[in-house]
Formats: C-alpha cells, sequence, structure tokens
C-alpha cells in the first residue's frame, strides 16, 4: 500500500517540475504565421474538337500521343485534375433532339460515349468520361502509377490526354443503311467536356 501512494506522489512531483521554471520566467508567446493563398488556374489547348460529319456506330479518335489537348497548371500549388461531360444536344434547338451521354461506355439510339485517354499510359486505356464530375486517372496495369490522380505538381507543369467518341445507333434504317434524323441539310450537334483543377 505505501509503495503505490509513493507512486503517485512521485507522478505529481515530475508533472510540476517543468511548470516550476517557466513561471520564474514569466509568460512567452508563439507567433504563427499561415498563408492561405491558393492560387488554382489551369489552362487547355486546344479548347474545339470539331469532328464535322459523323456516321452512326462510328468511332473518332485524337492522337494523345500527338498532345492532342494540354492541360497546363498556371496556379502557384498541386491540383488533381477532374473531368466532367454534358449530353450533346442539336445546336439550333436543344430541347428537340439530344443524344444522352453513356454512363457505361455503351451506345445505343441517341445514346453517345465519350472517352479519354492520358498520354504515356498504356495504349488503348481509354476511361469514360460522364455526367459525373470525376477525378481523372492514370491506367497502366502492372506499375503504381495504375489508377493514380492525374496530378499538376506545381506551376508550368503539364499533363496531355487525347479523347474517343462512340457515336449512337442510327435514328433510322433504309436499305441497309443507317442514318440519324435530319433537317434540311443536317445536324449540328454539340456537346460541352468540363476540366477543372481543385488543390490536392
Amino acid at each position: 500500500m505505501k509503495k503505490r501512494i509513493a507512486s503517485i506522489i512521485l507522478v505529481i512531483i515530475l508533472a510540476l517540475i517543468p511548470c516550476l521554471p517557466a513561471l520564474a520566467e514569466g509568460n512567452s508567446t508563439v507567433t504563427i504565421t499561415m498563408a492561405t493563398d491558393k492560387d488554382i488556374d489551369i489552362i487547355l489547348e486546344p479548347i474545339l474538337w470539331n469532328i464535322g460529319d459523323v456516321e452512326p456506330n462510328t468511332e473518332y479518335v485524337t492522337d494523345p500521343y500527338a498532345k492532342w489537348c494540354t492541360i497546363t497548371n498556371e496556379g502557384n500549388c498541386v491540383v488533381d485534375i477532374r473531368i466532367k461531360g454534358e449530353d450533346a444536344v442539336w445546336v439550333d434547338n436543344p430541347s428537340a433532339y439530344t443524344w444522352q451521354l453513356s454512363s457505361d461506355n455503351t451506345t445505343a439510339k441517341r445514346k453517345y460515349a465519350l472517352l479519354y485517354h492520358i498520354a504515356q499510359d498504356d495504349a488503348d486505356s481509354y476511361t469514360p468520361i460522364t455526367t459525373i464530375d470525376t477525378q481523372m486517372k492514370h491506367v497502366k496495369k502492372g506499375y503504381e502509377i495504375n489508377g493514380k490522380p492525374l496530378t499538376l505538381i506545381g506551376h508550368d507543369d503539364k499533363a496531355y490526354f487525347g479523347l474517343k467518341l462512340l457515336t449512337p445507333n442510327p435514328d433510322f434504317a433504309v436499305d441497309g443503311g443507317g442514318y440519324f434524323y435530319a433537317s434540311g441539310g443536317g445536324r449540328k450537334m454539340e456537346t460541352t467536356i468540363t476540366i477543372s483543377a481543385v488543390a490536392a
């Protein structure tokens, strides 16, 4: 019983000893300085993919190895890159005719697919773009980088990617050929891909 009491008293004494010199010297302060200004800024080039006339059930691809689209970090912090797509609409009458963006990389009547490929990733490693804002990720099988977010480390760091478009099934068929509904000289379809950056 006496040993237990002695141990408790010893712990209390050790806890008080460091406080005694501080009380004798008076108060001192620590100043903490923090910077909160993170400049998140990216630039894309080019910002337009003008494909021209397209056919049903057809694949159209940019060349990611030719550095088709460049993302440049113009800010002062490390950023992760995100991507989001939209439904394609008829430019002259968006509510009259649309192509739904596929969420599973399949196509159907009035349903198309968009995919991206980051340069230096495995050949033919395309990742679907959906209407949900999603982290762009590398695809390199057998490497640690597989599934790693596309990150731009600092100012002037660059990444390159390409796109693949899979057009919808035809709206109708005539004499064995598939066609999209057209109005006069045809329909101009348009969609937007949003590339964004968030602080890593």
